[in-house]
């Protein structure tokens, strides 16, 4: 082409956009596709999962005093955990029959490794620890607190039915759902048979306590006899002692005198009744059973969600009208809250990228090969999430949404480029051929700046490195992906969607070289400012030390914490009473609290523990907490409901001590 100028080396890229725009296009949406694919695969949960280097160890012998727990208990298991590769610290707290040993490792272990080591340990000295004691072990991640919980109560039904039917109901149903790791079940009480002696009549029999406990061991089996051939078919024999109602204790022999057997109903007598516990447990201010449903690590909190829904909507139609399910705490709302303004960040950018483009260049040309690059860029991203084992989250999403601004500067810096050369005369290829290699350094320099601020965040250790690690990927991958699409495929729809100069603004050549209306006036405004500027170049300088002082200034005065204050819907109340307090007393004085809630008009539901947590520790009687779920459609925001409930609590119920922290820092369990 005559009269152009010298190609630059780096032009050539423009050149293999154009010929090769076909595959160029058939890489991108196939990359589309797959990008669209792992999105509707991608797990989702509040924040990056994550192994934290702590392992909990809870203990429960009974009712063992404290100090005896100590010294039997405790201290061994401290001693055992110590001499573990990678341990750094062990803090511990014991109460009376309940203990919780907290094991931290560095943050280059290996947790998985970590957590077979404490096992190994407690399996060693397993011997020396009373037989009375169950120890259970718990390696710290976020899906060690409950994504979801339901509630199930009935004004109608006791204690042991609700738990029957939480048990062998609702548990299984929801352990069928893919995803879910574990249901607990907190409050309601197990049934059992309570075989309450007359000592006099037990006296009388010649019988002790131990020979009747004795015999109901003995005797309550199931016990294989042996097998047995009989028609060319083998058979297992068992003799099945299995007790199974009130009568078939009364008439067991516990003991056989002078010919004659004695029988429990000789000098006892058997009722059904709960097992006994210490803790209080009610949803709405009734009694409950609470079902806490915790998510597979690599499980996804929507999808889980979404299948709970179908069963809970089944269930109701089969179980009894007076059992009533209720959600005292969904941790999807935030999850796809978070899912849906990440995608209204994207169409918010798409529309005010058109509207801005076609103002400022009056080409719907350029708008459209501007714009494409915005959601292309977004599902590419999606696409090295899933290879990453990322999720949905709230770094990621967050991420993503502040990317948006910056994945469509690349574009637009292309596009206006090819824009300009077109204006003033160029063919339409060689002008992409001569933007790009005009302006390729500029713009790899201008992509690399923010990538390598990024880089470094992925190699922050603790927990800082855990949630930036998941931002940094996804902005470095959206800003790379966005200069490689700038140099590839906005090029290649150039070629396509723009005009030669003559055809370039709406079928005829453009009135300016310098865009649409308001593109001239803001490069006149622009011009006027550098001018200014320049002029008065020391004053120019010293205003921007004053900014930078004024920053530092702010920067001291700023307040920091870990995440930013969020309105999550919900929120924990934890409470203490007086030490000593018993649990019918602390019981009495919540009932009080469980008044005001209900009269709130902004709770939706509540949930209560007495003598339980919901966080991984133990709980004396006088200790617990509520979790209360709020309207999505309430005035006021939890900030005022937690200051209007704190001023009612402190007033109407002195007695007890009340801490008010947020539903994620109570999960932020580390």
């Amino acid at each position: 082409m005559s009269g152009s100028a010298p190609a630059s080396p780096l032009a050539g890229a423009g050149s293999f956009a154009v010929r090769h725009r076909l595959a160029i296009t058939f890489i991108t949406i196939a990359a589309c596709v797959a990008g669209v694919l792992c999105a509707l695969r991608m797990p989702s949960s509040v924040f990056p999962q994550t192994n934290f280097p702590r392992a909990v160890i809870l203990v429960d012998n009974g009712v063992m005093p404290a100090d005896e727990m100590m010294a039997a208990i405790t201290r061994p298991i401290e001693e055992a955990m110590k001499d573990i590769p990678g341990s750094v610290t062990i803090r511990s707290t014991t109460g009376r029959g309940s203990a919780e040993i907290s094991v931290f490792f560095n943050w280059q272990v290996d947790m998985i490794q970590s957590e077979l080591y404490v096992h190994s340990r407690l399996g060693q000295i397993r011997s020396t620890l009373p037989s009375t004691a169950s120890t259970t072990v718990w390696r710290l991640t976020f899906s060690a607190f409950p994504i979801i919980g339901v509630s199930l109560t009935s004004r109608q039904r006791s204690s042991t039915e609700l738990w029957e039917t939480a048990r062998y109901e609702l548990k299984p149903r929801i352990l069928r759902i893919p995803g879910v790791a574990r249901v607990d079940l907190v409050g309601g009480r197990t049934p059992e048979y309570h075989v309450i002696v007359d000592p006099l009549r037990l006296q009388a029999a010649g019988l002790g306590l131990a020979q009747v406990a004795d015999a109901l061991a003995k005797n309550n089996v199931v016990a294989p006899t042996g097998m047995h051939e009989e028609n060319h078919t083998l058979y297992l024999t068992v003799v099945d002692g299995r007790l199974r109602t009130v009568a078939d204790i009364e008439a067991m022999s516990v003991a056989v005198v002078n010919g004659h057997p004695i029988r429990i109903q000789d000098f006892a007598r058997v009722e059904r009744g709960p097992e006994p516990v210490f803790n209080v447990v009610s949803a709405g201010g009734a009694p409950a059973v609470l079902l806490n449903i915790r998510s597979q690590p690599d499980g996804s909190t929507l999808d889980i969600a979404t299948a709970l829904a179908a069963v809970l909507r089944d269930l109701k139609h089969e179980l009894p009208a007076d059992l009533k399910t209720a959600y005292y705490y969904d941790q999807s709302l935030l999850v796809r809250a978070s899912v849906q303004s990440v995608w209204e960040a994207i169409l918010f950018g798409l529309l005010l990228s058109v509207v801005i483009i076609y103002l400022f260049l009056k080409n719907w040309g350029t708008t459209l090969t501007a714009i494409v690059v915005i959601p292309v860029t977004v599902l590419v991203t999606l696409v090295a999430m899933k290879l990453a084992g990322l999720s949905f989250n709230l770094m990621t999403l967050g991420g993503i949404a502040a990317a948006i601004g910056l994945v469509i500067d690349d574009a637009i810096v292309v596009v206006e480029a090819i824009y300009a050369k077109i204006v003033s005369g160029r063919a339409r290829f060689d002008a992409i051929h001569a933007a790009i290699g005009e302006i390729f350094r500029p713009l790899v320099a201008s992509t690399l700046t923010p990538v390598v601020v990024f880089i470094p965040l992925s190699f922050l250790e603790g927990i800082t490195g855990v949630f930036f690690r998941a931002l940094a990927l996804t902005m470095v991958v959206a800003l790379l992906t966005s200069l490689l699409l700038a140099i590839t495929l906005t090029p290649a729809l150039a070629a396509w969607f723009l005009r030669d100069r003559q055809k370039l603004e709406h079928g005829h050549a453009p009135t300016s070289a310098d865009g649409g209306f308001i593109l001239t006036r803001v490069i006149r405004l622009y011009e006027t400012a550098v001018r200014a500027a320049l002029r008065h170049c020391w004053l120019t300088l010293g205003a921007c030390v004053g900014v930078l002082l004024l920053g530092g200034w702010l920067y001291q005065k700023l307040e920091s914490e870990f995440l930013p204050a969020m309105d999550e819907g919900g929120f924990v109340i934890d409470y203490v009473a007086p030490p000593g307090t018993s649990l019918a007393e602390t019981h009495r004085q919540l009932l009080l609290a469980e008044q005001i809630l209900t009269s709130t008009p902004e709770v939706e539901s509540f949930s209560r523990r007495t003598g339980a947590r919901l966080a991984l520790s133990i709980a004396e009687p006088n200790t617990g907490d509520f979790l209360v779920k709020l309207k999505s459609n309430r005035e006021h925001s939890t900030e005022d409901v937690i200051s209007g409930l704190r001023h009612q609590f402190n007033a109407s119920v002195p007695g007890l001590e009340w801490e008010f922290p947020g539903i994620l820092a109570t999960s932020s369990v580390i």
